[in-house]
């Protein structure tokens, strides 16, 4: 009797809140607030262009040191695994691209990234829509942690859930999911 081989598909991950334990535009926005609070005033005419606008005027203004972030190593620990089993894996984040593949060339386990930029916001509906244009319906697994990632995971072959709530879980149950973590309520 043969082996029976799995298809390997490739594993989307998502960045703020699944593979670090915080979220880029609040850190960059409290940078530059920092440096510069006057510029509050002009958040809203970035925003009024698109959350992708935002986020490139604030990474313009403020570096973050991607050293210095909480990763959360249950993430690491499943991406590492699904590593060395010979999967392709993806940073596909609504972070802004220059803080995304600066978080990439630090941890140096992703094949590609997939980002925001000052056009485009990849997150929700938009990320789902890229993801299938680029694998195809059900042809990766994606990792996130939450309910604006439920586009995302309705279309990938599983949801495998990070830093959840319960309100997750039982919103996913319909789904083929793999629980790493779940918040501490």
């Amino acid at each position: 009797m043969g082996r029976i081989r799995m298809k390997r598909v490739p594993l989307i991950v998502d960045l703020d809140h699944t593979l670090i334990n915080t979220d880029l535009l609040y850190e960059s926005s409290i940078g530059v607030l920092k440096k510069q609070p006057w510029m509050i005033f002009l958040y809203p005419f970035w925003f009024f262009k698109g959350k992708g606008c935002l986020k490139s005027q604030l990474a313009k203004r403020f570096e973050i040191d991607v050293t210095k972030l909480p990763y959360i190593q249950a993430t690491i620990d499943y991406i590492n695994d699904r590593k060395k089993q010979g999967d392709v894996i993806i940073l596909a984040t609504a972070s802004y691209k220059g803080y995304a593949f600066s978080v990439a060339k630090h941890i140096k386990l992703f094949d590609d990234v997939m980002a925001s930029n000052a056009d485009f916001n990849l997150s929700s509906h938009n990320k789902a829509d890229k993801l299938v244009a680029r694998f195809g319906k059900k042809n990766f697994d994606y990792m996130g942690d939450h309910m604006r990632d439920m586009p995302v995971w309705e279309v990938s072959n599983m949801a495998i859930l990070v830093n959840v709530s319960d309100k997750i879980i039982n919103s996913t149950k319909h789904l083929k999911t793999l629980v790493i973590s779940k918040k501490i309520s």
